[in-house]
């Protein structure tokens, strides 16, 4: 008797059959391989929710998922406006995003449930941001950043939205609470169109009026009579900024319209400081206040803090003080104005553009039009392969300032690799470490040290590189992705290593596709790796599994082409949406969310080879008399059947089969009657099938085979 009861190896492909453990298959379809005393059918994916009226016609790899604490289903308005109010604050919420629409008509849609529920998720049909036709996304501090990477290597008249960001907004703007989801584009130039300032003692005179809602007026007196102001001497010119909602702040606009610059002799200094602003409706509803600067005309100096004006809090002179709140008329939404007055400004701050933004004032830029991946690190944005200011980057990964996630100014960039003939397709972080893919090599970037200083190129590795940022996963060992050779892993330290090295080269390249998905199951520590996203069809999805470092391979059954979306994962497992499309039209008209997880037993169609045995002595005849199976029924009646190649043959025969219908396990029993130097058994099934053991019964003939 010789008994198989591990078959924890998984599949390899890459040896000869007769040369595979015995713990390994040379087939398998559906066959979970990874507990080492059993093997049983994989379970197909879940349905967890739907949804309809979806328009696909250019299929893109943009799922996405990121959770919040405010529910993301209700009615928006997007622009630089808010989502509909009302009190959408509940459980906490698990999102996936959902790309939809033909050219010119692309919409970023979300599906939610409440957070750490194996539910299902819906959406609202009005829950849309529009314009984006390949979105890339990254998520930190409740904001959710959208870049259009469709808009890399364009020039000239870009249709907007190219970037966006969404954030829950929960304020009490000017006294009026503000409880919606925002949305609106970076932080951008300023204009004279929203700002007015004078030297005048009372609001609106020399014919300045507020007219647009967010319009502001600052108003500022000399104290001339009394000495003690810390200003040098000199003619004051003048700056403001808007402050965003994520603390991202834009670069001083100087007040050309201003009147002459405010001359100050040795000791003199501000007061009747005030600042007068028109709340009549919401307005830029992304930003939290604005900032007014000064310096001395001329002098090329940087630009000191003169008020920092926060909607919410009021006014203060400079960081540390406490603010003074607004007063006025207005009431905000609804009409009028509201007001700081009679501060005394009698020295400049301490603070600068430069010390409270981390960059200088001189950047001629801190916005990029697009780039095509992203991610976060050490409390900064990445992002690679970047279009900005009319110019295209392939070689460059522009970063943010610390807590700046949505700047980028033109000095904040890292040149790898440049003029190689090579594109970067994706970046992710790996501890204190960027690690940069373009298609034919990896480069690691150290990133520890607090300052860009200290950063320093630690490794690079030809033909490791990545064809598509979806082919790309981040895992606790390390990150995964699949190209051309196979699958790699790099834990950020070694040299990246091949998972695949137990599939054949030819199988591997029968199988690549350039449009696949990788995912990692948390809960099992399984990587996912689907082959082909866009074909309909039973396509392969390959499991490895890092405890036993062994593959198995499952099939997705999609009826329709586009068929899937990329993976993403969640806390109870993989997660991807499928189309359906309708009555063949060329629109898949509708999606459902599927969970996958493998690990379960499940009804699929499952196919298992056994490797070519020869009992430990080649070349010489056995009689194979009898398959004995352990094995046991988890569903209602599943049929099994064996059949057998001999001799080192490829083609399966000579069946028999056998009913499973006990919960228990029994041993079922197939009759080979054989003459063979080696035999492989393969196994089918149509059902949910446990097999434990299995035992082949023979006797050694002492012939030598011919």
């Amino acid at each position: 008797m010789l008994t198989l009861n591990d078959f924890s190896g998984g599949l390899n492909t890459k040896s000869s059959p007769r040369d595979i453990a015995f713990n390994q298959v040379q087939s398998a379809s559906n066959a979970v391989l990874l507990n080492s005393g059993v093997v049983y059918t994989s379970v197909a994916p879940t349905s967890k929710g739907t949804a309809s009226d979806i328009e696909i016609s250019e299929f893109v790899n943009t799922a996405f998922t990121f959770n919040t604490q405010y529910d993301i289903s209700s009615n928006p308005n997007p622009g630089d406006g808010a989502y509909s109010r009302g009190n959408f604050q509940g459980s906490p919420k698990e999102v996936i995003t959902l790309h939809e629409g033909s050219t010119g008509a692309y919409n970023i849609r979300f599906l939610s449930r409440s957070f750490n529920n194996t539910g299902n998720f819906s959406r609202s049909t009005n829950n849309s941001i529009s314009g984006i036709a390949k979105p890339v996304f990254y998520y930190i501090d409740g904001t959710l950043y959208i870049s259009d990477e469709s808009h890399v290597g364009k020039t000239g008249d870009i249709a907007f939205p190219v970037r966006t960001a969404i954030r829950f907004v929960d304020t009490n703007r000017f006294g009026v609470s503000t409880f919606a989801w925002v949305q609106g584009a970076a932080v951008g130039a300023t204009s004279d169109a929203n700002a007015n300032i004078q030297s005048a003692s009372s609001f609106g005179t020399n014919s300045v009026s507020l007219n647009v809602s967010g319009e502001f007026e600052m108003i500022y007196q000399i104290e001339s009579s009394s000495g003690g102001g810390g200003f040098e001497a000199g003619d004051y010119e003048w700056s403001y900024t808007y402050v965003d909602l994520t603390e991202d702040e834009s670069l001083p606009h100087i007040w050309t319209t201003a009147p002459s610059a405010a001359s100050l002799s040795t000791g003199h200094f501000f007061t009747g400081v005030g600042v007068q602003i028109n709340v009549a409706s919401a307005f830029r509803e992304k930003e939290k206040g604005f900032r007014i600067y000064t310096r001395r005309k001329d002098k090329n100096e940087r630009w000191s803090l003169f008020l920092d004006a926060d909607y919410e809090r009021g006014v203060r002179k400079n960081l540390f003080d406490d603010y003074s709140s607004w007063g006025g008329s207005g009431t905000y939404k609804s009409s009028g104005t509201k007001e700081v007055t009679s501060l005394v400004i009698e020295s400049p701050a301490l603070d600068t553009y430069d010390s409270i933004n981390g960059y200088s004032h001189t950047e001629e830029s801190i916005d990029i039009d697009a780039y095509k991946s992203a991610c976060v690190a050490q409390r900064r944005a990445w992002v690679c392969n970047v279009s900005k200011e009319d110019k295209t980057f392939d070689d460059r990964i522009y970063y943010t300032p610390v807590n700046r996630f949505n700047t980028f100014p033109d000095s904040y960039f890292l040149d790898i690799g440049i003029n190689d003939g090579d594109s970067f397709v994706a970046v992710e972080s790996l501890g204190n470490r960027i690690i940069a893919f373009k298609q034919s090599k990896i480069y690691v970037i150290n990133v520890s040290s607090s300052s860009d200083a200290g950063w320093y190129l630690e490794a690079e590795y030809d033909g490791h590189g990545c064809t598509k940022k979806e082919a790309l996963c981040k895992t606790p060992f390390g990150l995964c992705w699949a190209n051309e050779e196979g699958v790699f892993i790099f834990d950020g330290t070694s040299i990246p290593k091949e998972l695949t090295e137990n599939i054949s080269d030819d199988t591997w390249s029968t199988d690549f596709t350039s449009i696949m998905s990788l995912a990692f199951d948390q809960k099992y520590k399984q990587l996912y790796v689907a082959v082909d996203l866009l074909e309909n069809g039973d396509n392969k999805i390959y499991v490895y599994d890092f405890a036993k470092q062994a593959w198995s391979i499952v099939t997705r059954s999609v009826a329709d082409s586009p068929a899937q979306s990329n993976f993403v994962h969640l806390p109870d497992g993989i997660y991807a949406y499928e189309f359906e499309e309708n009555s063949g039209t060329g629109t898949a008209e509708n999606i459902t969310v599927k969970k996958y997880s493998l690990l379960d037993i499940g009804g699929k169609n499952l196919t298992l080879q056994t490797k070519d045995i020869d009992f430990g002595a080649p070349g010489k005849i056995k009689k194979v008399y009898k398959v004995y199976v352990t094995a046991r029924d988890a569903g209602a009646g599943t049929a099994l059947t064996m059949k057998y190649a001999t001799d080192g043959s490829t083609s399966f025969g000579s069946s028999a089969n056998a009913t499973i219908n006990s919960s228990q396990y029994e041993v079922n029993a197939f009759t080979v009657g054989a003459d063979c130097e080696s035999i492989a058994l393969e196994f089918t099934s149509n059902g949910k099938v446990e097999i434990s053991d299995i035992t082949i019964e023979y006797r050694a003939k002492y012939k030598r085979a011919s």
